[in-house]
Formats: C-alpha cells, structure tokens, sequence
C-alpha cells in the first residue's frame, strides 16, 4: 500500500516527536530490522522493551530475531491487556428483570419488620470476597511474569548467538591450526632437501 504525500508528512512529524538512534531516510529501510519499531515501543511503554536485546543488522537471521522477540511481546501483552479488560469491564447487554417497584419495597419492608435486616451470607471455609484490589494485584502480577519470561527468552536467544559464534571461532581456530601444521611440515621438507645437497667446488684455473 502506497501512502500519499499527507500521509507521509503526518507519518514523519509523528516520528520527529520520537527519540530515535538512527535519522529517518526512508521507512521501509529504516524499520526494516525491528530496531526503530522497539525503540517507539519502548518511548510509549518503557517496561515492556529491553533495547540491549534488539542489534541493528542488515542479515536476515538477525532481523528475524528482532521482529520474532517483539511479536512475542506484542502478543503477550495483547493477550494480557484482554484478559484484563475482560476482567474489570462489567457485562454488556444485561438487564434487570422487569419487576414492580412499589410492590419490591413493600414486601422488603415487611420482610424487615417481621425478621430484621438480612443477614449477610456466610463464606465459605477458605474463601475469601472477590475484590477489585485483587484482580487488579492478579493482572499485575501476570504482567510482570510475562516480562520475566521474555526477558528468559531474550536472555536464551543472545546465549544461542553466542554460542554460534563461538562455534565459528573454534572452526577458525581448527582452520589456522592446520594451515600452520601444513606450512611447518613444507619448511621441514625445505630445510631437508638443502642440507641433503653437496657442497659445490669450483676449479680454478693454471
């Protein structure tokens, strides 16, 4: 989809607004890696992008790591934001049964003169009323257990980079130590050959 000149002129006076480590060329190079896209994440929720785990690269592996963490995050939290939502916003479309008003108080006035105020419902053993604080002590709590798994999963994905490289090192470590086995045994062979010669006599003349 081609955006018009509008667009782009709204689209680049929003991100001028934005702290970004890399000056603005053209979008779709510029956010191609993931970089820039957690760092407007982290500008608008700071605690839920860690930037040390996002490395500008021009690869397509690295890039996939990139765009891979942040749709976990993204996914996380809209699930999260759901569930929350689904918790705290009260039940669409309810309606009170149709009931005469008049006729509700009288028997509820009578009710309290014959036996007093009802009496509140005993809980259960254990149980304890479902409060608002708690839900809300529920929601955050499981925030921030899905930050620390992303941050174990952040963590996993530098090890297996690492890990990689290391890998590499020690292939090139193998390589160069069979290239200076090689090149000792050619000098060997070359200092062999040259004391095995005769020595040369030249016969002067009369």
């Amino acid at each position: 989809m081609e955006l018009d000149d509008q667009l782009l002129q709204d689209l680049y006076a929003w991100l001028d607004q934005i702290p970004l480590s890399r000056p603005k060329k053209r979008i779709e190079k510029d956010f191609a890696d993931g970089v820039m896209v957690a760092e407007l994440i982290k500008y608008y929720f700071p605690s839920w992008v860690d930037l040390h785990n996002y490395a500008a690269a021009s690869s397509t592996q690295q890039k996939l790591i990139n765009w891979g963490l942040l749709n976990r995050i993204l996914h996380q939290k809209s699930k999260t934001s759901e569930q929350a939502n689904a918790m705290m916003t009260p039940r669409q479309n309810y309606t009170p049964p149709e009931t005469d008003e008049r006729s509700d108080a009288n028997q509820t006035i009578s009710q309290y003169a014959r036996s007093g105020p009802p009496r509140p419902k005993p809980q259960g053993p254990g149980k304890k009323p479902t409060s608002m604080h708690n839900l809300s002590a529920d929601v955050v709590s499981r925030i921030e257990f899905d930050e620390k798994e992303q941050e174990c999963m952040a963590k996993d994905e530098q090890i297996q980079i690492l890990q990689a490289k290391i890998r590499r090192l020690e292939h090139l470590l193998h390589l160069k130590d069979v290239r200076v086995e090689d090149l000792s045994e050619k000098l060997e062979r070359v200092k062999g050959g040259v004391s095995r010669q005769p020595p040369t006599t030249t016969n002067g003349r009369k």
